[in-house]
């Protein structure tokens, strides 16, 4: 519920935080707005340390920085105004000049893992692997199973069964649970600032949507840039990146016709030649089956095809006996 400016008194040192905010407000082009729930003050001041000369942090009292986004959206951009909605328990304000998307990975960058607690909404999803462990076998592998991990001992030693999905996101972290995260030594929370929304040229971008899978975003602009090129290809659409292909694709084009229809023209040349030399030879292998005396001894040692025998010159050829004599002489 957002809380008008003439519903709350404001006192002198309010009106001089209010005002503070406000010029900042009007001078910074990106506002956002931080949940800073549960985070330890050695952390946010680290985090304060490591965002000097790129951003500025303010910690107001939510009534007061809602009263400076009225007074602001009425001078600057009316959608200010809906960044109040996303004042909700302990939050700070930050002004910067950088995009909202690098602010957004700069802060998720700068998280720490911390222990879990009970009661804590599990922030990502937690599986215990299978095999064996440095517990020492006696009462953890109870504690283990109460938690909902599958542990038995094997050859003295403690061994888990299965990977165990221990947490799933969303779901309530329970004392039993807890416990046995802190024994494998994982920590599951993360604490840093998270952004809860952010303001900047006349567009207000909630925390969920500045968070993008870099990798995920890369891979569908890379599939993105093939699926234009095939299409302005098929297309024959002329531009810096297809000019060159399509060049080139003309040009086999061109080739293959002027093969096909065997014009002897430089490019194709050698190509008509090659295709003749075959076929001479896979006519000469026909013939030369059938008659090797027809071929002559260059093409007969090209194919390895054995001369006919004959007889050596000076000798007479060896007159055929007639069979009856044949059969005489024997």
């Amino acid at each position: 519920m957002t809380v008008s400016a003439k519903a709350v008194e404001i006192t002198p040192w309010k009106q001089e935080v209010v005002s503070e905010v406000a010029e900042m407000l009007e001078r910074y082009p990106v506002v956002g707005v931080l949940d800073i729930t549960d985070l330890p003050a050695a952390q946010f001041q680290k985090m304060r340390q490591r965002l000097r000369g790129q951003a500025e942090i303010r910690v107001v009292k939510n009534t007061l920085i809602e009263i400076a986004l009225e007074q602001v959206a009425q001078k600057k951009d009316p959608k200010l105004k809906e960044l109040a909605s996303h004042l909700l328990g302990q939050s700070a304000v930050i002004f910067t000049h950088m995009n909202p998307f690098r602010l957004s990975k700069i802060l998720d960058a700068s998280k720490i893992g911390a222990p879990a607690k009970p009661g804590v909404k599990a922030q990502k999803d937690i599986v215990i692997p299978a095999g064996e462990t440095d517990f020492a076998p006696g009462p953890v592998v109870g504690e283990l199973q109460r938690a909902g991990i599958k542990a038995r001992i094997q050859a003295g030693k403690v061994v888990i069964l299965e990977d165990c999905p221990i947490l799933k996101r969303g779901d309530t972290i329970t004392k039993e649970v807890a416990d046995a995260l802190a024994k494998f030594g994982i920590q599951p929370l993360e604490l840093g600032l998270k952004l809860r929304a952010t303001y900047e040229g006349g567009m207000v971008f909630s925390g969920e949507v500045l968070e993008i899978d870099e990798g995920k975003v890369i891979a569908q602009l890379q599939e993105a840039g093939i699926s234009a090129l095939n299409l302005t290809l098929n297309l024959n659409y002329p531009t810096p990146m297809t000019i060159g292909m399509m060049i080139v694709k003309a040009s086999a084009a061109a080739q293959n016709l002027a093969l096909n229809a065997c014009l002897p023209i430089s490019q194709v040349m050698p190509s008509l030649l090659a295709r003749a030399r075959a076929e001479m030879l896979g006519l000469a292998v026909a013939v030369g089956t059938k008659n090797p005396g027809a071929l002559d001894e260059e093409l007969r040692g090209i194919l390895g095809i054995t001369p006919p025998v004959g007889p050596k010159p000076g000798e007479k050829p060896m007159e055929e006996k007639p069979k009856e004599e044949q059969k005489e002489g024997k």
